[in-house]
């Protein structure tokens, strides 16, 4: 006999059993496609805000049954410890197998996301709804995504499920609301008397009157510009990339400066993405134009090593006076020759918080962090000609406050998805981590980075 007469019953049901966490400013999230009517249903009767979270399960090479883990839209990928601890696998060897799935979570991704922006979870209370938990695999995955991404608390969530998927559950959740484990569980249909399909249109359709209703739980990143006037009167363009709902005098926030390389400008595809996720998490980008590039004046061939320092040191002293920015909390993006420009930077100003340097790595990277007291993520492609031979071993020589990421399969553009979403990721993750968190400071995450589009 049916438990529920249909989604909508089960959804009520489901709201009640998930009151005691209204008081906690839970974000729902909804597993598309079943899942997102209902977690429509559980936000409204909480009162809180709703999204989607949008998975590819990823299996076992040659074993499409055993779910390892998942990766996201973003092209984030996530473990599930339990099973790659029993099979032996690791996020690396997952890459190949993600980047074919990516493909189709990018088509709902552009479709789901122009109507609903995506929201952050970093520390907050999540809560994933589904339809239904049988294997649990499709809920698993999703709990290691939020958990990657900085949640501070996972509920797993449904009307129904079998016994042994929801003891799983209890290992990797820090709740489980599932009001209904049926001893003899024979499919998620069987619980719902009527169980219609949930079509995409049937997805957007939720979104937009989600959005609608509610325009102010995702309001998007404001970009600003900002000029200064460099050595020789020279101006040099800035871009500010601001949290959402910064007004003037609000914050202070931390900030972050980027620094592009040669024959690049501020609004380089591998420096947007990282910079607007930044804001995202309340921390200003500050995207920059060097001398004779972007939107900046005088010519490419004024920018020398010495130029460029000067134009890094004249943009920090201008950020450091704005109302909106802590002048103890701002960190430097640096790629290629600005690299170490921005290292150079950093080991005469001790009030820099944090560093991110990307670009090929020769060998004097590792000498010049030694000298800088800013926690510093170095970031490199796995297949970049540059890429020094001893790589990880030079690594071993970094101080420990700092840190070598390679990323695999990989060049200094990070031309792919995946490889993009890794170095993006990571570069947020340590630059949030040393400027907006406290506490003991984690290794740098390799599941995590990539391009997220402008709002």
């Amino acid at each position: 006999m049916p438990l529920f007469a249909n989604r909508q019953e089960a959804s009520r049901q489901l709201a009640e059993n998930l009151s005691f966490l209204k008081d906690d400013d839970p974000l729902v999230l909804g597993l598309p496609n079943y899942g997102v009517p209902m977690a429509a249903i559980v936000a409204e009767a909480l009162d809180a805000v709703l999204d989607i979270i949008l998975i590819a399960k990823l299996s076992m090479p040659n074993h499409p049954d055993q779910i390892v883990g998942a990766v996201d839209e973003h092209g984030r990928i996530s473990m599930i410890q339990s099973a790659a601890r029993l099979y032996h696998v690791t996020a690396q060897e997952m890459i190949r197998p993600a980047r074919a799935a990516f493909t189709d979570l990018q088509r709902r991704r552009a479709r789901f996301r122009a109507v609903l922006p995506e929201t952050n979870v970093r520390g907050r209370t999540v809560i994933i709804v589904d339809h239904g938990v049988e294997t649990g695999a499709t809920m698993l995955a999703a709990i290691a995504s939020v958990r990657d991404r900085g949640a501070r608390r996972v509920i797993a969530a449904a009307p129904a499920g079998s016994g042994k998927a929801t003891w799983q559950l209890h290992d990797v959740a820090d709740g489980v609301v599932i009001p209904h484990t049926p001893s003899h569980s024979k499919g998620i249909e069987r619980y719902y008397e009527v169980f219609d399909e949930v079509s995409d249109r049937e997805v957007e359709t939720t979104l937009q009157r989600w959005a609608a209703g509610r325009p102010e739980q995702h309001a998007g990143v404001k970009t600003l510009v900002m000029r200064v006037v460099a050595e020789q009167e020279r101006v040099l363009h800035c871009e500010l990339d601001l949290p959402p709902g910064t007004t003037r005098g609000s914050g202070p926030y931390p900030a972050v400066i980027f620094a592009h390389g040669l024959e690049s400008d501020g609004r380089s595809p591998r420096t947007v993405p990282v910079s607007r996720r930044l804001a995202k998490r309340n921390i200003v980008g500050v995207r920059m134009d060097f001398t004779g590039h972007g939107r900046s004046e005088g010519s490419a061939a004024d920018a020398t090593d010495e130029r460029m320092l000067a134009d890094l040191r004249t943009v920090l002293e201008n950020v450091r006076i704005l109302q909106e920015v802590d002048p103890d909390r701002i960190g430097i993006n640096g790629a290629g020759t600005a690299g170490n420009i921005a290292m150079q930077l950093a080991i005469e100003d001790h009030g820099i918080g944090a560093m991110v340097i990307r670009g090929p790595l020769g060998g004097g990277e590792i000498r010049n962090a030694n000298h800088v007291q800013a926690p510093t993520l170095l970031i490199h492609g796995e297949h970049d000609p540059e890429l020094h031979k001893l790589a990880e071993s030079m690594g071993d020589d970094l101080a420990s406050r700092h840190r070598l990421l390679v990323i695999p399969e990989s060049n200094r553009w990070f031309n792919d998805p995946i490889s993009l979403e890794l170095m993006v990721s990571a570069s947020v993750d340590w630059l949030v981590d040393h400027l907006a968190n406290s506490g003991p400071q984690p290794e740098p995450r390799m599941p995590a980075a990539a391009a997220e589009a402008e709002d």
